[in-house]
This record gives C-alpha cells, structure tokens and sequence, in this order.
C-alpha cells in the first residue's frame, strides 16, 4: 500500500497527515489557511504552499471538509443517510492535477428525515470512535454542535443543534450579553449546572424565556452579573441535551462525546450532573478515521 495523505480542510484550518503502510501517520501539517484564508479561488496555490513537498503523483489525496463544499473548491454532493466510510469513499469527486497529483473530495453526509440536516468532516471524527458493527450515539460538540446516530457502523441519522454560535451572538449582541462584564470571568461550574438545571426543570417553558432570565435574575441580584456567562452556557447546553437525549433514549446503547477538551469536559459535568452516563471519545478521533480512510481494509 503506497502512502496516502488526507486533509481536513475547514473554514477556518489546514490539518494534512501522511500515512503510510499500516496506517502509521508519516507526517503531519497544520496551518490558519482556511478555505476563507485562500484568495481568488487559488485553492491548488495554497495545497502546494502547505504541503507541496508532500505531493508525487504515487500518493493519492483525500480531501475533507468544508473544501468541498459550496464555498471551497470542488463541490461533493452529501451522501444521504445510512452513510458508511465507504460509502463516502465511494462517492468522492475526483480530480487530477497538471502534474499528475490524484486529488479525491469526499462528500458529506446527510438526512431529511426527520428534518433536514448535513456534516462535513465531522463524520470522519465519527468514523475514527465507532467500529464496524457498533451502534452509538456520538456527540459532537462545538460551534454546531452534531447528535449523530450510528447503527452497526453505518451513519443512520443525525441532529444540529447551533449551540455554540447561539452563545456566542447572545454574549455579543444582545441585551443579555450588555450585562456580562467586559473581561470574561472564570468558568463557574454551580452557575453552568444550575443552568443546565433550568433547562431540565419543570419551571422552563421554553429556551426564549430562559435565556432572558440570564439577565432578569442578574437585575434582580439572584446571582452575580460574573455568573451570566456560566449559567447561559449551562441553559444553552442543557436544551441541547434534553432534545438530544429525548430522541436518542436514556439509557442509550452507548453515549460518546468528542471534540475540544473544554467542552467535552463541560458537556460530561452536565450529563453526569443529570445522572447520564456517557464516554469520553480520544482527543484524535478524526485522525482515527482518517487512518481508517487512509488504508482501507
């Protein structure tokens, strides 16, 4: 099995890995050069500046993320739902450069029912935590934050919940945000779980109000103005959580969270404070499916 190299090329990072037999990772490269980064569409420039010493027309190269979406540079059409890693392979766009360098785009994967909803790269973080036959729910959190359901191995459904954007616009647009001090305060973990508490609690009766209440109980001294930020994010995650939970059944075969070390920390505090066990997935699990990708069985 000759070396291969796949990348995960996101909106905002270049991340490559070169594996070779075995899957062994060769070599590894990151750099800020997003898709938004790269100017006039040059998306090849950019490929040989980060990892041209790399490329020989023997190594073929996979290429994920939102590089090949609407907004990057070869658009792949979303694998519908059940989704399998060669499924996805399957799938890919490919493409060949003037001096002979295979590129492959990998779609994304997709739903419409229940609702519609897509990922781009965040399957592969899905493929490197679960085996061939596993049934799980993943838990992906972050800036859009993905429910993803996997039966037997295969991508069977999954949820978006724009939680980390949501906090984010609030803290820096809204009435409630005004409040919160200008220097971020530190993480209060009581404020979070009571937060998430709201969430869960008879007394919520809907996300829109309890998000006021981040900034009615601060006026009225029900808890400090240095605690907004905590408690928001600890109501924001626990809705999320309760809808999560809610479709995926307590006591599902197997809950896994996976992503940044903070927020999965924050979102393991929440689950156990509600009494849910979950995994903590390994901080490389897209590199896991990327190996997975890089030398198939």
């Amino acid at each position: 099995m000759r070396d291969r190299i796949v990348i995960d090329w996101g909106t905002s990072n270049f991340r490559a890995y070169r594996f070779g037999p075995g899957g062994m990772v060769i070599d590894r490269h990151q750099a800020p050069a997003g898709i938004l980064t790269v100017r006039d569409g040059d998306f090849e420039a950019v490929l040989r500046r980060e990892i041209g010493r790399w490329m020989t027309p023997e190594r073929e190269i996979f290429l994920s993320g939102m590089i090949t979406s609407r907004n990057g540079w070869v658009e792949t059409p979303y694998l519908e739902c059940p989704a399998t890693l060669a499924g996805i392979a399957a799938k890919a766009q490919r493409r060949k450069l003037s001096d002979g360098v295979r590129l492959n785009f990998m779609p994304g994967v997709s739903t419409l029912a229940p609702s519609p909803d897509v990922m781009r790269g965040e399957e592969m973080q899905v493929f490197g935590v679960v085996a061939e036959n596993s049934t799980a729910t993943i838990v992906l959190p972050g800036t859009h934050s993905k429910w993803v359901r996997v039966v037997d191995g295969a991508i069977t459904g999954l949820r978006t919940f724009m939680t980390g954007e949501l906090f984010a616009l609030l803290g820096q647009h809204s009435i409630v945000g005004r409040l919160m001090p200008k220097t971020p305060a530190p993480f209060d973990e009581a404020a979070f779980l009571a937060g998430v508490d709201r969430a869960f609690g008879a007394e919520s009766i809907s996300l829109l109000n309890d998000i006021f209440t981040a900034r009615s109980g601060a006026l009225l001294g029900a808890f400090p103005v240095e605690s907004i930020a905590s408690r928001l994010s600890g109501m924001l995650i626990g809705h999320e959580l309760a809808a999560g939970l809610a479709e995926a059944g307590q006591g599902s075969p197997r809950l896994v969270i996976v992503g940044d070390t903070a927020l999965v920390d924050r979102y393991s505090k929440a689950l156990a404070h509600r009494g849910q066990a979950a995994e903590i997935g390994p901080a490389d699990a897209a590199v896991a499916g990327f190996r997975k990708l890089a030398t198939p069985a």
